[in-house]
């Protein structure tokens, strides 16, 4: 097994200036930032086997590797343990109980965003790092947990840096330089590859596009375009967070958060309309001190313009038809799965309760409900994983009970900050966890409602091997973790959610938060509800990533 290193403390021998300076990256650094945080780089040595950091936990530095190799990889729950089941999950396939997959099918090539100079794939989860490359860089400047483990493959020498100095070095030129071309090489091809419009052209015209892609960044807060801007191109993230919103009589909502490897704007590559959507630059957000300051977080964004676009497609003609059908496709996807954004005010109830966001809101009718259980254990039964995505627990509305389940929020806040990209929103507007969750816990302590819960492995009914619990113990590299957990509503299903299908006495509903809210004001004696001042609207789909 691997040795762990600790990685609580800033350990290493300390860099001097002129250990730093001997440093390519270092070469075009002025002595006096260097010197102005001393302490800040310190050289690390690590032997073949062992962990450098491990994903999960909480880091607060960046390594650069100046010799050796390096194994980056994330491992999923169902490799970290055995693949035995609990009882409740036997007993219900005995009595022929239909089951729920944890996880959708992706394809192999599907990037998986990490914390690195380089992208993994479905199918692949690891890889190797070589000299030069960079590793750790979002925990270093947004606190964000580790995305993945990192293992010594030879003896390596690393430099580890603070944030501070690793500010200063996303100055250099140098260094930008380095980071830039390998991000070309490396990366930039896959994220064009993943891009749904460019699925399936011929590489002569990826590397074309690699060519004439433009690198640039913006400071989180600051606006990439506007609503009913004339569009220019297309724009692929390549690190940190987009926020799409849209205008609506009554103020302006949240449609999505886009991360590393999404794009935006893609449709205006063929269709000459004006943005449908604004897009601003997002920061992570700093668990556990939000009263601690710090520099907003840069967002880095490769465009393609959108003659730059159509000049190279234009040297393959027989593809254009193709990326008109599926633009169309796409158009209808969107237009399927609308969202419903009320631009209205509500009562300080309603909004500190926040059911307004409710897409699909659980509610249990407290007069009908006899407290059977019947709600949960369905809930448990349909899920292979043996565990409730259902807690009776939360605020009341008259005699309702808005218990602690996913609420398919219009402003999904629970999907800022996931460092591996893991937690999406499906077609149908469901809220799914990849299997590639690392048990970070940043989409739990984001979501208000507690509608996202973490579980260790043994929860989840798995065999863990007495070698485990031993390693767990002593501190060293452990084979268990957490893993988050989220409704579903039972998409699979064709009956819909198991808790409102087993509920005896209609106690238990899903419903759209304001086609009910606004109902309800509507039948005798509910005046106690809060009243609307305007009826919803209906969005029209965008093109910006959603």
């Amino acid at each position: 097994m691997a040795k762990a290193m600790p990685l609580a403390e800033f350990e290493g021998q300390v860099m001097s200036l002129e250990e730093l300076k001997a440093v390519d990256i270092f070469e075009d650094v002025k002595p006096d930032a260097i010197e102005k945080y001393p302490g800040t780089v310190r050289k690390r040595l690590f032997r073949a086997g062992d962990v450098i950091c491990q994903q999960g936990e909480g880091g607060t530095t960046a390594f650069y590797i100046v010799e050796g190799t390096c194994r980056i990889f994330i491992r999923r729950p169902d490799e970290m343990a055995g693949k035995g089941r609990g009882l409740v999950a036997r007993i219900g396939r005995a009595l022929g109980q239909q089951k729920l997959p944890s996880t959708r099918k992706h394809k192999a090539e599907a990037v998986v965003p990490i914390d690195a100079s380089v992208d993994l794939t479905y199918g692949r989860l690891a890889t190797t790092l070589e000299a030069g490359n960079v590793f750790g860089e979002m925990s270093c400047l947004n606190l964000a947990p580790r995305s993945a483990t990192v293992v010594a493959e030879t003896d390596c020498i690393l430099l580890e840096i603070l944030r501070n100095m690793y500010e200063v070095l996303q100055r250099s030129k140098t260094f930008k330089g380095r980071m830039d071309a390998i991000y070309r090489e490396r990366v930039l091809d896959n994220h064009l590859k993943n891009v749904w419009l460019f699925d399936g052209l011929p590489q002569g015209v990826i590397d074309d596009l690699k060519r004439v892609g433009e690198l640039l960044s913006y400071e989180a807060g600051k606006q990439i375009f506007a609503e009913g801007d004339a569009a220019d191109g297309m724009y692929l993230i390549r690190r940190g967070q987009v926020r799409v919103s849209k205008k609506f009589p009554g103020g302006e909502r949240n449609l999505a958060y886009l991360t590393r490897g999404d794009c935006v704007g893609e449709i205006a590559l063929l269709h000459d309309t004006p943005r449908s959507a604004t897009c601003t630059a997002a920061d992570h957000p700093i668990l556990g001190d939000p009263g601690r300051k710090r520099r907003p977080a840069q967002v880095e964004l490769v465009k393609i313009r959108t003659e730059d676009f159509k000049r190279v497609i234009a040297e393959y003609p027989e593809v254009r038809s193709r990326l008109e059908i599926l633009a169309e496709r796409r158009l209808l996807e969107q237009a399927e799965a609308r969202v419903l954004i009320t631009p209205t005010v509500y009562s300080r109830e309603v909004e500190d309760l926040g059911l307004i966001q409710g897409q699909n809101l659980m509610l249990i009718n407290l007069e009908k409900c006899t407290r059977c259980d019947q709600c949960a254990q369905a809930c448990m039964k349909a899920h292979d994983d043996g565990i409730s995505r259902l807690i009776r627990e939360g605020p009341r509305l008259d005699k309702y009970l808005v218990p602690a389940s996913c609420r398919m929020c219009l402003d999904p806040v629970c999907m800022i900050g996931c460092p591996v990209g893991s937690i999406r929103k499906a077609k149908d507007l469901n809220i799914v966890i990849e299997d590639w969750c690392v048990g970070c816990g940043v989409c739990s302590k984001q979501c208000p409602y507690n509608s996202i819960q973490m579980h260790t492995l043994e929860e989840f009914g798995r065999h863990v091997s007495e070698e485990a619990r031993r390693v767990a113990e002593t501190g060293e590299v452990v084979e268990v973790t957490d893993r988050a957990v989220v409704c579903d509503q039972c998409s699979g299903l064709p009956q819909g959610p198991a808790c409102v299908y087993a509920c005896p006495h209609d106690a238990a509903m899903r419903v759209n938060a304001v086609e009910f809210l606004s109902g309800y004001l509507t039948s005798p004696g509910a005046t106690t509800l809060p009243s609307f001042v305007r009826a919803p609207v209906e969005a029209q789909p965008v093109d910006e990533g959603t």
